[in-house]
């Protein structure tokens, strides 16, 4: 392994139990601007050769890395994992300037270093597009087409709510939203101004967005910055994305993301003007059940279609290192879509849903409130 020069960016990838798959997450983040990166591997509660494949993998590649190897408490989690990381390089490299982050069991795409710090020229956080592992995706032949489809539309008009009525939040308008710690990047005056992660076991990720947000931080959500996951379904996090893909195999009747709150409280909240900023996290109690959607989706069509005139702010100019953003603060009205993409074993082509728009929103039913508003 070669020793730090001027090292300004550290990625920070947190692992357990990862010798399958730490060579190939490496191997992929070789030749990414080498002489500027230190890559830290936070190992937490590892028993496995993942420490041994890691260090021939650094080695036989010349890749600056640097171990940490933790255990960390049962309430501790990856949350943790990844602000140690983020720990150690600023206090350990004086030249730091970006920290990015992504997961031990994903490929990086050959650009993905490159695109992040490019669009942190403008931005304060990149939240990158996750990819599946083309190699992988057999595993999701029995997934259902149209519950995927189902989400993916409902997903799409819950953004377009967020865009049009949450605080600091019209950006998102149009983009995939998501804020996955598989492809996160910041500048490091802006995570340390919300005091980085939060040392939590899952959900770090959307944690930190909602706090970029709160403080007045630009958030960039890209397709450009792209990270291939693994579609493994035994993952490390519980919540995470490998439960997620075994709820949509097993074709039960799962709960969609949680960060989807149900359309009665949306519309409620979004006509109130209370909505939080994106993205929501909603209770245990709240949640959507996926044989529910047909109904949440025909409400937000009609909410979206006959509503024109938003009544939220909107999203406040934030500042990039004390420059004002340029992104534009106008609010788009659009009519509300009906298709989307299809899921992942759809081949793309798009499932048409029909609503009838004239018909009345339901009075919400009471939910807790989301966290983070």
């Amino acid at each position: 392994m070669t020793a730090p020069t001027s090292k300004d960016i550290a990625i920070i990838i947190p692992a357990r139990n990862e010798a399958e798959r730490i060579g190939a997450c490496l191997r992929a983040l070789n030749g990414q601007f080498a002489s500027r990166v230190r890559i830290i591997l936070v190992l937490n509660n590892t028993d496995d050769e993942t420490h041994e494949i890691a260090l021939e993998t650094a080695s036989s590649l010349s890749l600056d890395v640097k171990i940490l190897e933790r255990v960390l408490m049962s309430e501790e989690g990856v949350g943790s994992a990844r602000r140690i990381g983020c720990d150690y390089a600023i206090g350990h490299l004086p030249h730091l300037r970006y920290l990015l982050t992504t997961d031990a069991d994903c490929v990086a795409a050959p650009d993905w270093v490159s695109r992040n710090i490019d669009l942190l020229q403008s931005a304060d956080a990149v939240c990158g597009k996750i990819e599946l592992l083309a190699s992988e995706k057999g595993v999701l032949d029995g997934m259902n087409p149209a519950l995927a489809t189902n989400e993916g539309q409902y997903r799409k008009l819950v953004q377009t709510v967020y865009a049009r009525y949450a605080p600091r939040s019209a950006d998102i308008d149009g983009t995939h939203g998501e804020a996955a710690g598989a492809s996160l990047a910041f500048r490091k005056t802006a995570y340390q101004s919300i005091g980085g992660f939060e040392a939590i076991k899952c959900g770090e990720d959307r944690q930190i967005i909602r706090a970029m947000r709160l403080s007045g931080r630009r958030v960039l959500h890209t397709d450009d910055a792209v990270v291939y996951a693994s579609c493994r379904l035994t993952g490390r996090a519980v919540g995470g994305m490998s439960d997620a893909l075994k709820a949509r195999i097993e074709g039960t009747d799962y709960l969609v993301d949680d960060c989807l709150p149900g359309a009665d409280w949306l519309v409620a909240n979004a006509r109130m003007g209370t909505l939080g900023v994106w993205p929501p996290i909603v209770p245990e109690s709240g949640r959507v059940h996926v044989r529910d959607l047909l109904r949440h989706i025909q409400t937000l069509n009609s909410f979206v279609s006959l509503i024109q005139v938003p009544i939220a702010e909107a999203a406040v100019p934030a500042t990039t290192e004390g420059r004002a953003s340029s992104q534009s603060a106008a609010l788009r009205y659009r009519r509300g879509p009906t298709c989307v993409p299809a899921g992942p074993t759809s081949q793309n082509s798009p499932i048409s849903v029909g609503f009838n728009t004239e018909q009345p929103i339901p009075t919400h039913r009471q939910m807790p409130p989301l966290k983070g508003e």
